[in-house]
């Protein structure tokens, strides 16, 4: 794996990143100038620039980097007379070299031993991942319906994950309880927020005695002493008698009407109805004005009751209230009875049972009003608290999935472990080759094989005018001679562009396969750089750098990783061809990726075909189509149409063709003079006409590419504009 994020550099936006998939062994970029390909190898070439503080690159292997772009040539050649020598090995001590190539060898299958190490090491901590996933998912499904039940207090934590962790995080308590019961505690805890309320107390009530209970259930006799009584007692009458007295007012009888003796009577009724039994009487009337009183402070308990704020009508305690209330009611008018018809036999009701079941639930009413008011008064604190007990409660009911989880996880660290063990055992092994290698390269190696090869690549090339000699031979530094110059002439400085760049991209080819210091660099743990090599090279060079870079580079594997940025189309259609066989209808060679980064308002990167990059004509016409698509800015419109004009009607050779379609169209539309300025934009002189640069102001796409097309509808050519734009079925031509 090896991935560039650019974000915030030049043409690169600020705000999203843009992934550059380097992990093939080597990745093709294209890219017009201007586009930010120098952005990519200079990020590589200078990671710790200011201005690459927002990009990263991540590989596992990846240590070392080598560049070559414009800041290689100017930093090795342009501003230093010397440059450092390039150690290679010597042919002095082929036992010495065979040992190095077997270390090597060695090193090579370690590595790979390990890389498949660190893959069962990826894939057993992605099994963690596995498991873990699996145990929050069970989890979760199994409390769905107590996380319904206590939804409110689970904000935050109403998804697989995120409950997950919030069980994590929860230690495991000895404590059960139900969802039932922490329901309602919430409830109870809800109710008491900002709610003080207050306590009830049955009323002190009158309380019959044994006397009064003994008067109610047996009667209450006249007295049987004189003839008069004993016939009243006989005839029992003597309630009636009793109730009769109160009418007797002159010498008529209240029962007979006769005339008789009012004060014989008088004296034999006072006899009669003596002072025992006024005295139960009084008793008992008494006691009816307290059980009166008492039922008027009952009603008024029962009021407050039934608007008490903890009451409503089915509340068991206001049931009892009314059932004692009905009782004291029924037990005064039996008391009213028995005063009424003193003979009378009354039982009186039983007040102690319901008493004593109000009185047990008062107690209980109480005691929850009195810890709502504890918990009003506590609310912050009791609220924690119960959110404690519900996350012990779900955490309790997950307690087998996490013991199987933590069985599994056990289980692969094991392996895991075992693994790592390996892995140390192998780097420490890979640790001895490189110490072992590295002494016998610093032995061996030498900078004259550099010096010879540079030389003769120059030559091969057809440069004679200077070449690389050795400049101090202990120091081991190079610099350029001309034949004819001082020896500290300042030799690059007189050079063409085209010879920069090619003495420098030669001694970046030896760096490549050498190293700069005599310890050595394992390929697999380099990534190699190189941007436009053929920039400022005429096309004869085009073929020369593309075989360099197979033959010094690709081929000997001289990296994990080889990135080449290019703008010339006919470069990058040589590194294909270079790159071995092309299987039919394959994106790409076998372990290559094709890149094009395109500008917009941004640079961005996307995948690139084999079909997409056949030859640069049709490159030009892609470009046409981007900026159509908005790919690619307008600016480019007038230098691709004119490119496109020059390339097609000349070798159709239709070049007189082209002037007169042109000066037709011209002429037919002089009223607006839009095809003059557009004459004059894709002339194959309009490009150094510095008048033609704001000729064209703000730069319509959709209206110059119409006229674009008329100019092939005038020559007859339009099948060819739509097969090239993609606009028909037909298919595309080549030129």
């Amino acid at each position: 794996m090896a991935q560039l994020m650019i974000r915030g550099v030049r043409s690169y936006a600020p705000d999203r990143d843009i992934c550059f998939d380097l992990s093939s062994k080597v990745t093709l970029i294209y890219g017009q100038n201007g586009s930010g390909k120098s952005t990519v190898s200079g990020y590589f070439y200078d990671r710790q620039a200011d201005k690459y503080r927002h990009c990263a690159f991540e590989s596992p292997h990846i240590s070392h980097f080598q560049v070559f772009n414009q800041e290689y040539i100017d930093s090795k050649f342009a501003r230093a007379d010397y440059q450092p020598g390039i150690f290679t090995l010597s042919e002095a001590n082929q036992e010495s070299q065979d040992k190095i190539n077997s270390n090597n060898k060695e090193r090579t299958k370690l590595s790979a031993r390990l890389e498949k190490l660190n893959e069962e090491i990826a894939q057993k901590e992605g099994m963690k991942a596995t498991i873990v996933d699996h145990c929050a998912r069970d989890i979760f499904n199994r409390t769905v319906n107590d996380r319904k039940t206590l939804s409110d207090f689970l904000d935050g934590a109403k998804i697989k994950r995120s409950f997950y962790e919030r069980m994590v995080a929860t230690p495991l308590s000895e404590v059960r309880t139900t969802a039932e019961e922490l329901t309602d505690k919430w409830r109870m805890l809800s109710q008491s927020e900002g709610t003080l309320v207050g306590e009830i107390n049955i009323p002190r009530t009158t309380v019959l005695t044994n006397e009064i209970i003994k008067l109610m259930q047996e009667p209450v006799m006249a007295a049987s002493s004189t003839q008069f009584s004993a016939l009243i007692q006989k005839i029992g009458n003597a309630d009636w008698v009793r109730q009769g007295q109160h009418y007797i007012h002159n010498d008529v009888c209240p029962f007979c009407q006769q005339s008789f003796d009012v004060m014989a009577f008088s004296r034999e009724l006072t006899q009669m109805f003596d002072e025992s039994y006024q005295t139960s009487l009084r008793a008992l009337s008494r006691t009816a004005e307290g059980l009166a009183q008492d039922c008027d402070v009952m009603a008024e308990f029962e009021h407050r009751v039934a608007t008490h704020s903890f009451v409503d009508e089915g509340s068991q305690i206001l049931s009892l209230v009314k059932a004692v209330n009905k009782g004291f009611q029924i037990l005064l008018q039996q008391l009213f009875n028995k005063i009424k018809e003193p003979s009378l036999k009354v039982q009186p009701e039983n007040l102690q049972e319901p008493l004593f079941l109000l009185q047990n639930e008062v107690d209980a009413f109480n005691a929850r009003v009195r810890e709502n008011n504890r918990l009003a008064e506590n609310f912050t604190q009791e609220k924690q608290s119960l959110y404690a007990d519900i996350m012990a409660h779900l955490r309790g009911i997950c307690e087998e999935f996490f013991t199987e989880r933590d069985r599994q996880l056990g289980e692969l660290q094991k392996e895991i472990n075992s693994r790592l063990h390996d892995r140390r055992n192998l780097e420490s092994s890979k640790k001895q080759l490189d110490d072992e290698t590295n002494a016998l390269t610093g032995q061996l190696s030498d900078i004259q094989p550099t010096i010879d090869s540079i030389n003769v690549n120059l030559r091969l090339l057809g440069i004679t005018g200077f070449e690389i000699i050795c400049h101090d031979a202990e120091m081991k530094l190079y610099r350029l001679r001309r034949g004819s110059e001082p020896e500290k002439a300042e030799v690059f400085k007189s050079l063409s562009e085209g010879e920069k760049t090619m003495v420098s991209f030669l001694y970046f080819i030896e760096s490549c396969s050498g190293s700069l210091t005599p310890e050595s660099i394992h390929p697999e743990n380099k990534l190699i750089v190189i941007d436009d090599p053929i920039s400022s090279l005429s096309h004869n060079y085009i073929y020369e750098v593309a075989a360099l870079i197979k033959r010094k580079i690709i081929k000997p594997g001289a990296a994990r990783h080889v990135v080449i940025l290019t703008h010339n189309m006919f470069f990058f259609q040589e590194m294909l061809l270079n790159s071995g066989r092309l299987q039919d209808n394959r994106e790409a060679p076998v372990n290559w990726s094709l890149l094009r980064i395109i500008k917009s308002d941004y640079s961005s990167c996307e995948k690139l075909s084999m079909h997409e990059m056949l030859n640069e004509y049709q490159a030009l016409w892609q470009t046409l189509k981007d900026v159509r698509d908005g790919k690619t800015q307008p600016i480019m419109l007038f230098n691709t149409m004119r490119n496109i004009l020059e390339y097609y009607f000349s070798f159709a050779c239709k070049t007189e063709k082209l002037k007169e379609a042109l000066e037709s169209l011209a002429s037919e539309h002089s009223d607006a003079g839009e095809y003059d300025s557009f004459y004059r934009a894709i002339n194959r002189h309009s490009h150094s006409d510095g008048r033609n640069l704001f000729s064209t102001g703000v730069i319509d796409k959709e209206r110059y590419l119409s006229m674009f097309r008329k100019v092939f509808t005038q020559t007859q050519d339009d099948d060819h504009y739509l097969a090239m734009m993609g606009e028909s079925t037909g298919l595309p031509e080549t030129v």
